[in-house]
């Protein structure tokens, strides 16, 4: 399972990235261009290290752009409000998207970051 823009610009033959790297299951780039830089940022953002974002948010510049740049930063920061408002209020996975998940979320390891009772419909 991957984003449809990911896997268009994945380096790897294979469609399926890494996703172990998002919580530190694996070390890499993900397969995805510029992945080591994307996965720090994200990182950076959701750890509210904003010296360390600065840092990144300039070379992303150099590097991608600074359109690629600022749309990734504005992911995971709207990423990350929407999950922690979403987990604060008690809103539950739907059983479909529950259940489709399964393996996505147990080759990441997401269900470690939440409690048990988020995945329940």
């Amino acid at each position: 399972m991957a984003l449809r823009e990911s896997v268009g610009n994945s380096k790897r033959s294979s469609t399926e990235p890494d996703l172990g790297v998002v919580t530190g299951r694996s070390d890499g780039d993900t397969g995805v261009a510029h992945g080591a830089l994307l996965v720090g940022l994200a990182e950076a953002v959701a750890g509210w290290r904003w010296e360390e974002v600065k840092v990144l948010r300039q070379q992303g510049i150099d590097s991608m752009g600074p359109d690629a740049t600022r749309d990734a930063i504005l992911v995971a920061s709207g990423f990350n409000g929407i999950t922690r408002v979403a987990d604060a209020i008690g809103i539950r996975l739907d059983t479909r998207t529950a259940n489709a998940s399964v393996e996505l979320r147990a080759q990441v390891g997401i269900d470690d970051f939440a409690p048990t009772e988020k995945w329940l419909a």
